[in-house]
């Protein structure tokens, strides 16, 4: 691997050279040499490119984030935005490492150079995300990527961490996971601030939906089938909007 130096760092994080990107994520995991500068930079004045929106994706495993993501970050760039993913995996307690599949599920993403995927292990971090993971959003804020999308290692209530980076959190649940919704309803709100009922084509999904406005009032709900493609559009609009308003 080429060695960079600072000044080389920064300029490559500027102009988003993948190479130069990667490496500055690998010191923030590592806390290799050039941490302790990376981070003042990333804490600087210094404009970045755009004002860029970070949307977190919660949710229990098996609810479909790695899908609906790589759909939104499909529309985004439909609509000419550039997206960075973060897609946090649990740390294997055996082995220490991470479950990296989500770069799988991705593949749909990995030639459009509009987007930066980078896959990253808990390591043992609480909160559904990885000690680094808000260092390296803003990394990604700073280099002018549009949209920043974190995936959440999904753990339900645990997943709270997201929400303190994320401008908005959406929480990704199915029709069969009713049992859960009762037993995690005093903390929904404090989970996310729009749900999204995925995979819809289910029995439930009404239900679901009818259960959520009902219970949790004020929350928007949006209704996906992500391996699909339907429902994202309005899902989208909705997100882009909220980066405007933000803005």
């Amino acid at each position: 691997m080429t060695p960079y130096s600072f000044q080389s760092l920064v300029r490559g994080i500027e102009k988003r050279d993948i190479a130069a990107l990667g490496r500055a994520v690998s010191i923030f995991e590592d806390r290799l040499a050039l941490f302790p500068r990376l981070r003042t930079y990333l804490s600087s004045k210094t404009k970045s490119k755009t004002k860029g929106f970070i949307v977190g994706v919660t949710g229990s495993p098996g609810s479909g984030k790695s899908t609906l993501i790589t759909a939104l970050a499909k529309a985004m760039r439909n609509d000419k935005k550039t997206v960075a993913v973060i897609a946090v995996d649990p740390t294997s307690p055996k082995t220490g490492g991470a479950f990296l599949g989500d770069r799988v599920r991705m593949q749909e993403l990995a030639e459009d150079l509009g987007v930066f995927i980078r896959s990253m292990a808990s390591r043992g971090a609480q909160g559904g995300i990885a000690r680094t993971t808000k260092d390296v959003a803003q990394l990604f804020l700073k280099a002018g990527y549009d949209f920043v999308l974190i995936e959440t290692v999904g753990a339900g209530q645990l997943d709270y961490e997201v929400t303190k980076i994320a401008d908005l959190t959406l929480l990704v649940l199915t029709p069969e996971a009713g049992d859960e919704i009762q037993f995690m309803k005093s903390g929904l709100r404090e989970l996310a601030d729009t749900f999204v009922i995925n995979k819809t084509d289910r029995p439930g999904a009404q239900v679901m939906e009818d259960f959520l406005k009902q219970t949790q009032t004020n929350i928007p709900v949006f209704k996906t089938i992500a391996e699909q493609k339907k429902g994202i559009a309005p899902l989208y609009q909705y997100i882009f909007k909220r980066s405007h308003a933000k803005k």
